[in-house]
């Protein structure tokens, strides 16, 4: 996955929304990504899951088709953590060629899946390490630990992307 590119489109499809009038502190927006982490979590608790089966048949028109079959899903949540991260990452300007390949390395597996959205939430919040690398780590993690449940997050990202182009400022919310 292309790190740059996501920061790049995600933090325009923010500012397009309103979700950038006003710059909100880096806690405030890492603290966006724990709530979508929080939602992970109750996809999961909940065994809401995507039905790409039925999402790829195109019997629904495709706004439709997402809400219905995707949206709020275990795989749109984890979509969700990586854009709030690649648009935090867009704002500040990161780019994550010039950077240091980050070198954790989980073994997702050996976890439960609330340990694993644990140690993802604890290193985000990690203030004594830079927020670019904080950011990096979050990137890194949440793609390997989709990719270890089978989940293809790059093509999940990019139909959340479509979604969030076709919605209201701020997506209806406050912030």
């Amino acid at each position: 996955m292309n790190f740059n590119k996501l920061a790049k489109e995600s933090h325009a499809n923010a500012v397009r929304h309103g979700f950038w009038e006003k710059r909100e502190s880096n806690e405030h927006c890492l603290m966006l990504v724990v709530s979508e982490i929080g939602e992970m979590v109750e996809a999961h608790r909940a065994g809401k899951r995507a039905n790409l089966e039925v999402y790829n048949d195109g019997t629904f028109n495709s706004s439709e088709n997402f809400k219905v079959l995707i949206k709020d899903a275990l795989e749109d949540e984890m979509a969700d953590v990586a854009i709030r991260l690649g648009d935090l990452a867009g704002a500040l300007g990161v780019d994550f060629d010039k950077m240091n390949p980050c070198k954790y390395h989980r073994a997702f597996d050996k976890f439960t899946f609330t340990e694993n959205a644990f140690a993802l939430t604890k290193g985000l919040c990690r203030d004594i390490i830079g927020i670019e690398k904080r950011i990096q780590f979050g990137l890194e993690y949440i793609t390997k630990w989709a990719h270890s449940l089978g989940i293809d997050l790059a093509w999940h990202i990019g139909e959340k992307m479509k979604y969030n182009a076709t919605r209201p400022p701020k997506h209806g919310k406050a912030y």
